[in-house]
């Protein structure tokens, strides 16, 4: 394994816990590869930690171990996947057959997450480095999956990339596999597809909406992949509007709806732009019962562009003004560019210039099959309000 200096801010950063390695805490730049190289870290030929090195973001490489006499092989990152498939078992026969089984750095190591859906595995690639040492990874994960249909796999370091099967280990690839989730089916997309198509860190999202929408008027914005909609519908909303600029994300909602035989009480979808539709909705007066919204930290649009860290506040204000006065509105994102303080202040603010009277209901976080690591995050990137308006 070779050796890399790195400066003594970097030294203290890792020893530290801090899991992720820039240009600039190596004291020669050109030591940088992205061929997922295992290297030993060292200050002043002290070792400091293992890592691989590999592009990813702004970053050059993750920590794999701050042990010195730590092998890096199969039978390590073996261990790695057994600790975090043990702290999913809980999850195991609750009603759930799709959650995420490894989930990057939050489960020690950075670059790679595996879902499970129904049995079949997905392996979701961050880098090309780490895929480098794809030998390993898949050696150990051989020795740990029990049970399993197929495993495919995605690099989503590379542009237009779809989920292809893997080769010895996908018998019968399949295109879609129906997973349930707290008695709702959700199609998921596999070889071919870009992405699975429904965002699993929403669960207790998904399972609040369904209890609180019988005999609602429901408004979906920016709906795809939450699975919220279908949720919603499946929970008695009498009527559903959702609203998403992506044009995959009607023949989505199509699938799930399919996959859950609803034939009655089919949402009216809008592929348009969101302010847009605020203003359409704000001009018309609609009003609704429950409103969802999965909040982006950038969007462009016709209307002019939204940025979560300046134009929260006057977009919730328009969110909020098509609420009945009974509302049940959650909203959700995946941005670690605001913080739930930040969301809930934001949301808070927006209510009270308003002048409407509310509770917050439940703050959403993580749920357990997507842990997270404090000395890179301070918080959890997944996070969600659910607020109910009061007359």
């Amino acid at each position: 394994m070779r050796a890399i200096e790195i400066t003594g801010a970097a030294a203290s950063k890792i020893e530290g816990g801090y899991p992720k390695l820039s240009l600039k805490d190596l004291e020669q730049p050109v030591d940088v590869t992205d061929n997922g190289e295992f290297v030993a870290l060292q200050k002043s030929e002290h070792f400091v930690a293992s890592a691989y090195l590999a592009q990813e973001g702004n970053g050059i490489g993750w920590i794999l171990s701050r042990k010195e006499n730590q092998t890096i092989n199969a039978a390590f990152f073996e261990q790695l996947f057994r600790k975090a498939f043990q702290l999913r078992a809980p999850l195991v026969g609750q009603r759930v057959t799709a959650y995420r089984l490894f989930n990057g750095i939050g489960d020690g190591l950075g670059g790679l997450a595996i879902d499970n859906f129904d049995g079949q595995i997905l392996l979701t690639w961050e880098n090309a480095g780490l895929y480098h040492q794809r030998a390993f990874i898949m050696d150990a994960l051989n020795q740990v999956l029990d049970e399993y249909k197929g495993v495919y796999e995605l690099k989503r370091y590379q542009a237009q990339a779809t989920i292809t099967p893997v080769t010895d280990l996908a018998a019968f690839p399949q295109q879609q596999q129906v997973v349930t989730e707290n008695g709702i089916n959700y199609e998921i997309q596999l070889a071919g597809g870009m992405r699975p198509g429904l965002d699993l860190a929403y669960r207790e999202v998904r399972h609040q909406l369904k209890n609180n929408s019988h005999a609602k008027l429901a408004l979906h914005l920016l709906f795809d992949q939450t699975g919220f909609v279908t949720a919603s519908i499946i929970g008695g909303a009498v009527q559903s509007e959702a609203v998403d600029q992506k044009n995959r994300a009607k023949a989505n909602l199509v699938a799930e709806l399919s996959a859950n035989e609803i034939t009655q009480k089919m949402p009216k979808v809008r592929t348009m732009d969101l302010l847009g539709y605020l203003d359409y909705a704000t001009k018309h007066e609609l009003r609704f019962d429950v409103i969802t919204i999965n909040l982006p930290a950038f969007l462009r649009s016709k209307k002019g562009n939204f940025n979560i860290r300046k134009d929260l506040n006057t977009l919730l204000q328009q969110v909020f003004t098509l609420a009945t006065k009974e509302a049940d509105v959650f909203i959700t994102t995946e941005t670690p560019a605001v913080t739930i303080k930040g969301l809930r202040q934001a949301a808070q603010t927006a209510l009270q210039q308003l002048g409407q009277a509310f509770i917050e209901k439940e703050a959403f976080k993580q749920p357990l099959d997507f842990p997270f690591n404090p000395e890179y995050q301070r918080e959890s990137p997944i996070k969600g309000l659910w607020f109910k308006f009061q007359r």
